[in-house]
Protein backbone atom coordinates (compact mmCIF):
# COMPACT_ATOMS: atom_id res chain seq x y z
CA UNK A 1 0.00 0.00 0.00
CA UNK A 2 1.29 3.31 -0.85
CA UNK A 3 1.28 6.05 1.22
CA UNK A 4 -1.61 7.83 -1.27
CA UNK A 5 -3.79 4.99 -0.77
CA UNK A 6 -3.85 4.85 3.35
CA UNK A 7 -6.54 4.48 5.19
CA UNK A 8 -6.44 8.06 6.13
CA UNK A 9 -6.44 9.06 2.83
CA UNK A 10 -9.39 7.12 2.13
CA UNK A 11 -11.28 8.70 4.58
CA UNK A 12 -10.27 12.34 3.96
CA UNK A 13 -11.46 11.94 0.62
CA UNK A 14 -14.98 10.44 1.55
CA UNK A 15 -15.48 13.11 4.39
CA UNK A 16 -14.38 15.99 2.28
CA UNK A 17 -16.81 14.99 -0.78
CA UNK A 18 -19.57 15.01 1.32
CA UNK A 19 -22.27 18.10 0.44
CA UNK A 20 -23.89 20.18 3.58
CA UNK A 21 -26.26 17.89 4.34
CA UNK A 22 -24.30 14.28 5.00
CA UNK A 23 -20.79 16.62 5.81
CA UNK A 24 -18.87 16.25 8.88
CA UNK A 25 -15.46 18.08 10.31
CA UNK A 26 -12.72 16.39 8.74
CA UNK A 27 -10.45 13.03 10.35
CA UNK A 28 -8.51 14.92 12.73
CA UNK A 29 -5.30 13.07 11.62
CA UNK A 30 -5.32 15.34 7.99
CA UNK A 31 -4.14 18.74 10.11
CA UNK A 32 -1.09 17.05 11.16
CA UNK A 33 -0.30 14.09 9.17
CA UNK A 34 3.25 14.48 7.44
CA UNK A 35 1.96 12.72 4.25
CA UNK A 36 -1.19 14.51 3.65
CA UNK A 37 0.87 17.49 4.14
CA UNK A 38 3.15 16.90 1.21
CA UNK A 39 0.15 15.19 -0.81
CA UNK A 40 -1.20 18.63 -0.44
CA UNK A 41 1.83 20.61 -1.56
CA UNK A 42 2.11 18.65 -4.83
CA UNK A 43 -1.42 18.87 -5.51
CA UNK A 44 -2.25 22.10 -4.76
CA UNK A 45 0.49 24.59 -4.25
CA UNK A 46 2.44 23.38 -6.21
CA UNK A 47 -0.54 22.77 -8.79
CA UNK A 48 -3.00 25.55 -8.37
CA UNK A 49 -3.65 28.95 -8.60
CA UNK A 50 -1.99 30.85 -5.21
CA UNK A 51 -2.90 34.11 -4.26
CA UNK A 52 0.08 35.73 -3.20
CA UNK A 53 0.02 39.87 -2.72
CA UNK A 54 -1.72 42.75 -4.91
CA UNK A 55 0.21 44.98 -7.47
CA UNK A 56 -0.64 47.87 -4.80
CA UNK A 57 1.27 46.86 -2.46
CA UNK A 58 4.33 46.83 -5.28
CA UNK A 59 3.16 49.86 -7.03
CA UNK A 60 6.46 51.29 -7.28
CA UNK A 61 9.71 50.85 -9.27
CA UNK A 62 12.30 47.69 -8.10
CA UNK A 63 9.21 46.54 -4.95
CA UNK A 64 9.27 43.15 -4.34
CA UNK A 65 8.00 40.53 -2.12
CA UNK A 66 9.42 37.55 -1.50
CA UNK A 67 8.40 33.90 0.22
CA UNK A 68 8.73 30.57 0.12
CA UNK A 69 5.61 28.04 -1.76
CA UNK A 70 5.63 24.71 -0.73
CA UNK A 71 9.34 24.68 -0.60
CA UNK A 72 10.17 26.70 -3.18
CA UNK A 73 11.78 30.59 -2.79
CA UNK A 74 10.23 32.94 -5.40
CA UNK A 75 9.62 36.80 -5.65
CA UNK A 76 7.17 38.52 -7.25
CA UNK A 77 8.60 42.00 -8.39
CA UNK A 78 7.48 45.18 -10.43
CA UNK A 79 10.52 45.67 -13.27
CA UNK A 80 11.70 48.89 -14.94
CA UNK A 81 9.45 48.20 -17.65
CA UNK A 82 6.79 48.65 -14.97
CA UNK A 83 5.69 44.97 -15.69
CA UNK A 84 5.23 42.37 -12.61
CA UNK A 85 6.95 39.26 -12.99
CA UNK A 86 7.11 35.95 -10.69
CA UNK A 87 10.92 34.72 -10.81
CA UNK A 88 12.81 32.36 -8.35
CA UNK A 89 14.60 34.14 -5.40
CA UNK A 90 17.35 30.94 -6.14
CA UNK A 91 21.03 31.75 -7.88
CA UNK A 92 21.44 29.80 -10.48
CA UNK A 93 25.09 29.34 -9.35
CA UNK A 94 24.92 27.44 -6.26
CA UNK A 95 21.50 28.18 -4.94
CA UNK A 96 21.83 31.07 -2.34
CA UNK A 97 18.49 32.94 -1.82
CA UNK A 98 18.95 36.44 -3.34
CA UNK A 99 16.56 38.79 -1.90
CA UNK A 100 15.61 38.53 1.75
CA UNK A 101 11.66 37.03 2.67
CA UNK A 102 9.50 39.65 2.57
CA UNK A 103 8.69 43.67 1.02
CA UNK A 104 12.10 45.16 -0.20
CA UNK A 105 12.80 47.14 -3.16
CA UNK A 106 15.81 46.36 -5.56
CA UNK A 107 17.31 49.64 -7.77
CA UNK A 108 18.07 47.89 -11.14
CA UNK A 109 19.91 44.95 -10.65
CA UNK A 110 19.16 41.64 -8.22
CA UNK A 111 22.55 40.62 -6.58
CA UNK A 112 23.21 37.32 -4.89
CA UNK A 113 24.48 37.96 -2.03
CA UNK A 114 27.66 34.97 -2.25
CA UNK A 115 29.21 35.70 -5.06
CA UNK A 116 27.67 38.76 -6.42
CA UNK A 117 26.38 37.05 -9.83
CA UNK A 118 24.15 39.16 -11.49
CA UNK A 119 20.41 39.18 -12.40
CA UNK A 120 18.26 42.04 -14.57
CA UNK A 121 14.94 42.63 -12.78
CA UNK A 122 13.65 40.42 -15.16
CA UNK A 123 15.57 37.38 -14.16
CA UNK A 124 18.14 37.59 -17.61
CA UNK A 125 21.46 36.64 -16.30
CA UNK A 126 23.92 39.81 -16.75
CA UNK A 127 27.14 38.44 -15.31
CA UNK A 128 29.36 37.06 -12.97
CA UNK A 129 33.33 38.10 -11.56
CA UNK A 130 36.33 36.31 -11.78
CA UNK A 131 35.11 33.71 -14.18
CA UNK A 132 38.52 33.34 -15.49
CA UNK A 133 38.76 31.29 -18.40
CA UNK A 134 35.07 29.62 -17.86
CA UNK A 135 32.44 30.87 -20.39
CA UNK A 136 29.19 30.78 -19.03
CA UNK A 137 25.70 30.62 -20.78
CA UNK A 138 24.11 33.68 -20.04
CA UNK A 139 20.73 32.43 -21.24
CA UNK A 140 21.05 29.07 -19.62
CA UNK A 141 21.61 31.27 -16.48
CA UNK A 142 18.20 32.96 -16.17
CA UNK A 143 16.43 33.34 -13.45
CA UNK A 144 13.63 30.44 -13.52
CA UNK A 145 9.87 32.31 -14.25
CA UNK A 146 6.41 31.21 -13.01
CA UNK A 147 3.09 31.69 -14.38
CA UNK A 148 1.60 35.09 -12.55
CA UNK A 149 -1.98 36.15 -13.32
CA UNK A 150 -3.99 38.96 -11.78
CA UNK A 151 -7.90 39.72 -10.54
CA UNK A 152 -8.42 42.89 -9.90
CA UNK A 153 -5.34 43.33 -9.33
CA UNK A 154 -4.60 40.51 -6.80
CA UNK A 155 -1.95 38.06 -8.07
CA UNK A 156 -1.84 34.86 -8.35
CA UNK A 157 1.28 32.07 -9.17
CA UNK A 158 0.99 28.81 -10.56
CA UNK A 159 4.36 26.63 -9.89
CA UNK A 160 3.13 24.23 -12.47
CA UNK A 161 1.66 24.02 -16.19
CA UNK A 162 -2.30 25.11 -15.94
CA UNK A 163 -4.41 23.84 -17.55
CA UNK A 164 -7.13 26.43 -17.12
CA UNK A 165 -6.18 30.16 -16.51
CA UNK A 166 -7.18 31.48 -13.54
CA UNK A 167 -9.81 34.01 -14.64
CA UNK A 168 -11.84 30.84 -16.42
CA UNK A 169 -11.40 29.51 -12.62
CA UNK A 170 -13.27 32.76 -10.91
CA UNK A 171 -16.20 33.06 -13.84
CA UNK A 172 -18.88 34.14 -12.53
CA UNK A 173 -17.50 35.64 -9.67
CA UNK A 174 -17.70 39.26 -10.23
CA UNK A 175 -21.37 39.24 -11.35
CA UNK A 176 -21.96 39.48 -7.29
CA UNK A 177 -19.79 42.12 -6.86
CA UNK A 178 -19.88 44.66 -9.97
CA UNK A 179 -21.14 47.25 -7.28
CA UNK A 180 -18.41 47.88 -5.25
CA UNK A 181 -16.29 48.79 -8.40
CA UNK A 182 -12.97 47.19 -7.48
CA UNK A 183 -11.45 49.18 -9.93
CA UNK A 184 -11.58 52.11 -7.75
CA UNK A 185 -9.65 50.43 -5.41
CA UNK A 186 -6.17 51.69 -6.21
CA UNK A 187 -4.65 52.12 -2.93
CA UNK A 188 -2.89 49.17 -0.99
CA UNK A 189 -2.20 49.14 2.23
CA UNK A 190 -0.58 46.20 4.33
CA UNK A 191 0.78 44.68 7.85
CA UNK A 192 4.65 44.24 7.02
CA UNK A 193 4.90 41.49 9.94
CA UNK A 194 4.24 37.83 8.72
CA UNK A 195 2.68 35.81 11.56
CA UNK A 196 3.64 32.26 12.24
CA UNK A 197 0.49 30.35 13.37
CA UNK A 198 0.90 27.36 15.83
CA UNK A 199 -1.76 25.54 13.37
CA UNK A 200 -2.26 23.52 10.10
CA UNK A 201 -3.49 26.28 7.12
CA UNK A 202 -6.55 24.01 6.64
CA UNK A 203 -7.62 25.58 10.17
CA UNK A 204 -6.76 29.05 9.53
CA UNK A 205 -8.58 29.01 5.88
CA UNK A 206 -11.76 27.77 7.57
CA UNK A 207 -11.03 29.92 10.46
CA UNK A 208 -11.09 32.94 8.02
CA UNK A 209 -14.25 31.67 5.24
CA UNK A 210 -16.80 31.33 8.05
CA UNK A 211 -18.95 33.36 10.54
CA UNK A 212 -20.54 30.94 12.48
CA UNK A 213 -18.21 31.75 14.95
CA UNK A 214 -17.79 35.23 15.75
CA UNK A 215 -20.41 36.02 18.21
CA UNK A 216 -17.84 33.82 20.58
CA UNK A 217 -14.93 34.14 19.67
CA UNK A 218 -14.73 37.73 18.23
CA UNK A 219 -17.94 39.32 20.99
CA UNK A 220 -15.99 42.34 21.47
CA UNK A 221 -14.58 42.68 18.22
CA UNK A 222 -16.48 41.77 15.01
CA UNK A 223 -19.57 40.76 16.65
CA UNK A 224 -20.10 44.38 17.17
CA UNK A 225 -20.29 45.31 13.53
CA UNK A 226 -20.62 41.89 11.94
CA UNK A 227 -23.06 39.58 13.91
CA UNK A 228 -23.25 36.51 13.42
CA UNK A 229 -27.12 36.42 13.35
CA UNK A 230 -27.08 38.39 9.91
CA UNK A 231 -24.72 36.38 8.31
CA UNK A 232 -25.66 34.71 4.95
CA UNK A 233 -24.85 32.34 1.89
CA UNK A 234 -24.41 34.07 -1.58
CA UNK A 235 -23.26 32.18 -4.10
CA UNK A 236 -20.59 29.70 -4.97
CA UNK A 237 -18.99 25.92 -4.98
CA UNK A 238 -15.76 24.23 -4.47
CA UNK A 239 -13.74 26.39 -6.56
CA UNK A 240 -15.28 30.09 -5.21
CA UNK A 241 -17.79 31.00 -2.65
CA UNK A 242 -19.35 33.96 -1.45
CA UNK A 243 -21.32 34.61 1.85
CA UNK A 244 -21.93 37.83 3.22
CA UNK A 245 -23.46 39.84 6.52
CA UNK A 246 -25.41 43.18 6.79
CA UNK A 247 -23.02 45.52 8.80
CA UNK A 248 -24.10 47.16 12.08
CA UNK A 249 -24.34 50.77 11.16
CA UNK A 250 -22.95 53.32 14.21
CA UNK A 251 -22.56 56.48 12.29
CA UNK A 252 -23.84 59.39 13.81
CA UNK A 253 -27.28 61.10 12.34
CA UNK A 254 -25.68 64.19 10.88
CA UNK A 255 -23.43 61.61 9.03
CA UNK A 256 -26.13 59.52 7.34
CA UNK A 257 -27.39 62.63 6.53
CA UNK A 258 -24.64 64.00 4.61
CA UNK A 259 -23.80 60.74 3.04
CA UNK A 260 -27.08 60.60 1.55
CA UNK A 261 -29.28 57.69 0.04
CA UNK A 262 -26.93 54.84 -1.58
CA UNK A 263 -27.71 51.17 -2.68
CA UNK A 264 -28.77 48.85 -0.25
CA UNK A 265 -26.34 46.76 -0.82
CA UNK A 266 -23.81 48.80 0.55
CA UNK A 267 -25.56 47.98 3.82
CA UNK A 268 -23.54 44.52 3.72
CA UNK A 269 -20.02 42.87 3.24
CA UNK A 270 -19.41 40.00 1.11
CA UNK A 271 -16.79 37.44 2.22
CA UNK A 272 -14.91 35.82 -0.62
CA UNK A 273 -13.21 32.84 -0.30
CA UNK A 274 -10.53 31.48 -2.77
CA UNK A 275 -8.75 28.67 -1.96
CA UNK A 276 -6.22 27.27 -0.94
CA UNK A 277 -5.06 30.56 -0.17
CA UNK A 278 -7.34 33.82 -0.40
CA UNK A 279 -10.10 35.08 2.08
CA UNK A 280 -11.24 38.56 1.68
CA UNK A 281 -13.86 40.85 2.90
CA UNK A 282 -14.79 43.26 0.72
CA UNK A 283 -17.30 46.79 1.59
CA UNK A 284 -18.28 49.69 -0.39
CA UNK A 285 -14.65 51.36 0.95
CA UNK A 286 -12.28 48.08 0.80
CA UNK A 287 -10.93 44.83 0.11
CA UNK A 288 -8.99 43.40 3.05
CA UNK A 289 -7.68 39.91 3.02
CA UNK A 290 -5.67 37.06 4.95
CA UNK A 291 -3.42 34.84 2.78
CA UNK A 292 -2.59 32.03 4.30
CA UNK A 293 0.56 29.86 3.53
CA UNK A 294 1.34 26.43 4.71
CA UNK A 295 5.02 26.01 6.31
CA UNK A 296 4.94 22.72 7.66
CA UNK A 297 1.88 20.08 9.21
CA UNK A 298 1.19 22.43 12.01
CA UNK A 299 2.34 25.79 11.02
CA UNK A 300 1.47 28.20 8.62
CA UNK A 301 1.70 31.90 7.83
CA UNK A 302 -0.80 34.69 7.76
CA UNK A 303 -0.57 37.74 6.30
CA UNK A 304 -3.34 40.59 5.81
CA UNK A 305 -3.61 43.83 3.58
CA UNK A 306 -5.97 45.09 1.18
CA UNK A 307 -6.35 47.93 -1.04
CA UNK A 308 -8.95 51.06 -0.66
CA UNK A 309 -10.42 53.26 -2.41
CA UNK A 310 -8.65 56.31 -0.49
CA UNK A 311 -5.53 56.28 1.37
CA UNK A 312 -5.63 54.62 4.46
CA UNK A 313 -3.34 56.21 7.38
CA UNK A 314 -1.16 53.76 8.55
CA UNK A 315 -1.58 56.37 12.03
CA UNK A 316 -5.08 55.36 12.48
CA UNK A 317 -4.30 53.66 16.08
CA UNK A 318 -8.23 52.99 17.15
CA UNK A 319 -8.65 50.92 13.68
CA UNK A 320 -5.10 49.23 14.20
CA UNK A 321 -5.83 48.14 17.62
CA UNK A 322 -9.02 46.85 16.45
CA UNK A 323 -7.81 44.92 13.70
CA UNK A 324 -5.06 43.78 15.98
CA UNK A 325 -6.95 42.28 18.08
CA UNK A 326 -9.54 40.09 16.28
CA UNK A 327 -6.17 38.92 14.36
CA UNK A 328 -5.29 37.77 17.49
CA UNK A 329 -8.46 36.29 18.96
CA UNK A 330 -8.37 34.01 15.40
CA UNK A 331 -4.60 33.37 15.74
CA UNK A 332 -6.06 31.81 19.58
CA UNK A 333 -8.65 29.99 18.54
CA UNK A 334 -6.36 27.91 15.63
CA UNK A 335 -3.87 27.35 17.70
CA UNK A 336 -6.25 26.41 20.40
CA UNK A 337 -8.12 24.05 17.66
CA UNK A 338 -4.61 22.72 16.36
CA UNK A 339 -3.69 21.39 19.83
CA UNK A 340 -7.26 19.31 20.12
CA UNK A 341 -6.23 17.80 16.29
CA UNK A 342 -3.49 15.20 18.71
CA UNK A 343 -6.81 13.49 19.65
CA UNK A 344 -6.67 9.50 18.53
CA UNK A 345 -10.21 8.83 20.00
CA UNK A 346 -12.19 12.16 19.35
CA UNK A 347 -13.94 12.73 16.15
CA UNK A 348 -15.64 15.58 14.95
CA UNK A 349 -18.94 15.94 14.01
CA UNK A 350 -21.91 17.36 11.97
CA UNK A 351 -21.20 20.86 10.32
CA UNK A 352 -24.15 23.05 10.15
CA UNK A 353 -25.63 25.36 7.60
CA UNK A 354 -23.62 28.39 8.37
CA UNK A 355 -20.31 26.20 7.53
CA UNK A 356 -21.49 25.68 3.91
CA UNK A 357 -18.63 27.47 2.78
CA UNK A 358 -16.08 24.80 4.64
CA UNK A 359 -17.80 22.44 2.85
CA UNK A 360 -17.17 24.05 -0.66
CA UNK A 361 -13.49 24.06 1.15
CA UNK A 362 -13.36 20.69 1.73
CA UNK A 363 -14.83 19.53 -1.82
CA UNK A 364 -12.19 21.86 -3.38
CA UNK A 365 -9.77 19.81 -1.08
CA UNK A 366 -11.18 16.51 -2.12
CA UNK A 367 -11.25 16.90 -6.15
CA UNK A 368 -7.06 18.61 -6.19
CA UNK A 369 -6.38 15.46 -3.91
CA UNK A 370 -8.24 12.43 -4.73
CA UNK A 371 -9.95 14.06 -8.22
CA UNK A 372 -13.19 13.65 -6.54
CA UNK A 373 -16.46 15.26 -7.82
CA UNK A 374 -17.82 18.39 -6.21
CA UNK A 375 -21.61 19.54 -5.51
CA UNK A 376 -23.33 22.09 -7.89
CA UNK A 377 -23.05 25.98 -8.42
CA UNK A 378 -25.34 27.01 -5.96
CA UNK A 379 -26.88 30.58 -5.46
CA UNK A 380 -29.10 31.35 -2.22
CA UNK A 381 -32.04 34.22 -2.32
CA UNK A 382 -29.94 36.37 -0.95
CA UNK A 383 -27.86 36.92 -4.19
CA UNK A 384 -30.37 38.57 -6.11
CA UNK A 385 -29.61 41.77 -4.08
CA UNK A 386 -25.99 41.47 -5.32
CA UNK A 387 -27.05 40.80 -9.26
CA UNK A 388 -30.05 43.93 -9.52
CA UNK A 389 -29.19 46.04 -11.18
CA UNK A 390 -29.53 48.96 -8.79
CA UNK A 391 -28.16 47.31 -5.98
CA UNK A 392 -31.24 47.53 -3.90
CA UNK A 393 -32.81 44.25 -4.96
CA UNK A 394 -34.76 45.74 -7.55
Amino acid sequence: MTKHSSPLMAEYANVAQAPIEEAYSLPFAVYKDEDIHDLEMEKIFKNEWVFIVSEQEINHTGDYFAFTLAGEPIVILRGQDGAVRALSNVCRHRGTMLLDEGFGNVEKNIVCPYHAWTYSDEGTFKGAPFTGNVNIDKQAHCLLQFHLESWHGMLFIHLGEPTNSLLNRLEGIDDYIHHFELAKFEHGYRSDKLEHWDANWKLAMENAMESYHLFKVHKATLETVTPTRQAFDIAGYAEWALTGGEMKDTSSSLTKWFRGSYPKVFDNYVLISIPPSFVGILTSESLSWIQVLPVDSERCIVRSAGISNVKVSTEDKAEKAFVDAFFAEDKAICERVQRGMASTRARGGKLVTMEKVVVDFHQFLANRLFNTPISDFYEAPKAQLFLSESGNGE
